[in-house]
């Protein structure tokens, strides 16, 4: 079967995304650890090296310090005598040290007494102020002054310039080999935390394989981890995961073999399908058809879609169809046997159908399509209009002679009031007069069901309120339930209830519900009420009559059907009600909860 289908949106599917380099997880465990690991001993190596180098420097200063106070006292008696030539071979006899440049001693003026230079090295801050300690002047030299004294006398200065040459790069070189050894130490530890990084995620590659098997289609691939750790559990997550999803693809592809094979059979069924069913999504368009009709092709209705199946309809059918659309897209509800004419765009001959149209919801209860269903029923209509015909003839042949008859018994009791006698005749009258009534009545009803039911009774559908007509039948019956001393009540919503209908069709339907009520209700009250319930209007007569049996709670729209043998009527009085609510796309039923327990007749319409 070739229609019109809409395909379904679906996602491109994702591609497996390929990158130039791919770096190992335990790699990217392990440099982390690495670089934190350098960059701690980095710090501490650091940290060590400045501390060691302040300790060595202030150590190495002390020392300078206590040799040249040592070399100081030996100044004291060469100084104190006076001796020039003792002072300058003591000094030389320090200057010979093989760490020592210079030596030079001032008087406490600070004046010159000895030296070992011509040209002094030492820096001139040094020599112009009080200078007393030690001081670094260079990378590789220290100055020293201390002072001379004896017994309390200041006998001047000694100033020491000493040579620590290569004594930084030594210690920086000791560092150098300590950091060598570091560094062996930091590859090594490297190595050992990638090759336990390894062995602890070694079972995730284990199941990045067993999950490649999987996707390559082996089903029955699992992951075997033996980690006891967390790993594993998630090993065995991951093949019960496996497991129920093997299990699930097993029943979809079942269900898939079966909903195709239900497929096929609902194609077939609506291919051989006696009527012609269609489908229109929700945005109008018309996307199913087994069959065409009325001069065009399935293939042609398909092409142009709604727009030539709503051409093909006479202007009234196709006013009613789309009212009928409508309804359903705002009641979301069935609506059953809708007439429909289409004209045969080549010869113009009619065809009559019966259509229904049912709505199909998605999971959030909104309007996906809506399904139809046309049932040819032109040979049927030709039947029923003949069948109608004949009634309406033979109810108008009765209706003549029934209306002489009532002319004659109007005549014959004009006649009968002349005389004295004429109370003997007056039952016999109203006998007679209340037979030609009842004849007259059926002979109504009759032709308003026939009519009703060949869908030939004219509707002028207009916007309005259903109060208004339920205020006019009140008033109109209250006087008729005020005889049989009922009880009538009129409970209505305050907000106006609107709707599309004919006024004359609605008036009929609710006065002959209150006439059916007041015929079964011999004490208590009759009620009408509405309410709006839902998007929809929804009438109540109540009663408190005989009341109807369950099993007969549909039956009493049947034509012809009566409560009971003795009851006035011929029993198509609910059948016209019925087809009335039908006109009016709405709905009417039954509700009673057994005999002498009143009957409530409930009646739906669609709101405006």
């Amino acid at each position: 079967m070739a229609e019109k289908i809409v395909q379904p949106m679906v996602p491109p599917r994702q591609t497996k995304r390929s990158f130039p380099f791919r770096l190992s997880l335990r790699y990217k465990l392990t440099f982390p650890v690495l670089v934190f690991v350098s960059l701690m001993l980095f710090l501490l190596f650091r940290t060590t090296y400045e501390l060691v180098r302040d300790l060595v420097m202030e150590r190495n200063e002390a020392k300078l310090l206590a040799i040249t106070e040592v070399f100081a006292d030996t100044l004291r008696v060469p100084i104190v005598l006076g001796i020039q030539h003792d002072l300058q071979a003591h000094i030389q006899a320090m200057d010979d040290r093989a760490d020592v440049l210079e030596v030079r001693v001032e008087n406490p003026y600070r004046e010159l007494i000895a030296t070992t230079r011509a040209f002094t090295r030492f820096p001139p801050d040094i020599l112009k102020e009080s200078f007393l300690g030690v001081r670094q002047v260079s990378p590789d030299t220290y100055a020293v002054g201390v002072m001379i004294t004896a017994e309390d006398r200041l006998l001047g200065r000694l100033l020491v310039l000493f040579s620590q040459m290569g004594f930084a790069e030594d210690l920086k070189e000791i560092f150098r080999e300590r950091l060598l050894v570091a560094g062996f130490m930091l590859i090594l530890l490297a190595l050992i935390t990638a090759g336990v990084t390894w062995l602890a995620i070694r079972p995730l590659f284990h199941l990045k394989d067993t999950a490649q098997r999987i996707m390559a289609g082996d089903l029955d691939a699992r992951a075997r981890l033996y980690s006891s750790d967390e790993i594993e559990e998630l090993g065995e997550a991951f093949n019960e995961t496996v497991t129920r999803l093997a299990t699930s693809l097993e029943r979809l592809k079942s269900r898939s073999q079966a909903l195709e094979e239900s497929e096929r059979k609902y194609r077939l069924t609506v291919e051989n399908a006696s009527d012609v069913i269609f489908v229109l999504d929700h945005q109008g368009n018309l996307i199913l058809l087994n069959a065409g009709f009325s001069g065009c092709s399935r293939g042609e209705l398909l092409t142009e879609g709604l727009a030539l199946f709503l051409s093909l309809l006479s202007n009234e059918s196709k006013e009613k169809f789309e009212e009928a659309l409508d309804d359903v897209e705002k009641t979301k509800e069935a609506i059953m046997n809708i007439p429909m004419t289409f004209i045969n765009r080549t010869n113009k001959e009619e065809t009559h159908y019966l259509a229904n149209l049912t709505p199909v919801l998605d999971f959030r209860g909104e309007l996906k399509s809506v399904q139809g269903a046309m049932r040819d029923v032109t040979e049927l209509r030709r039947i029923e209009l003949m069948k109608e015909s004949l009634i309406r003839d033979v109810a108008h042949e009765l209706k003549t002679p029934a209306a002489k008859f009532q002319m004659v018994i109007d005549w014959f009791e004009k006649e009968i009031s002349k005389d004295s006698d004429k109370g003997k005749y007056e039952k016999i009258i109203e006998i007679l007069r209340n037979n030609a009534d009842h004849l007259m009545r059926t002979i109504s009803s009759i032709m308003d069901l026939s009519r009703l039911e060949a869908g030939m009774d004219h509707t002028t559908k207009i916007p309005l309120d259903i109060h208004e007509v339920m205020n006019q039948v009140y008033r109109d019956l209250l006087p008729l339930v005020e005889k049989k001393k009922l009880e009538f009540s009129l409970n209505l919503v305050k907000e106006p209830l609107m709707m599309h209908g004919d006024r004359d069709m609605l008036y009929r339907l609710f006065v002959n519900l209150i006439e059916n009520a007041i015929k079964f209700t011999d004490s208590g009250s009759i009620e009408l009420e509405s309410r709006k319930i839902n998007h929809r209007i929804r009438i109540a007569v109540k009663d408190t009559g005989i009341g109807i049996e369950q099993e007969n709670l549909e039956k009493v729209f049947e034509r012809f059907f009566q409560k009971t043998a003795s009851a006035k009527g011929i029993g198509v009085g609910l059948t016209i009600c019925r087809d009335i609510v039908a006109l009016h796309q709405g709905k009417i039923w039954a509700e009673s909860e057994g005999l002498d327990k009143g009957t409530t007749f409930q009646i739906e319409f669609p709101i405006m």
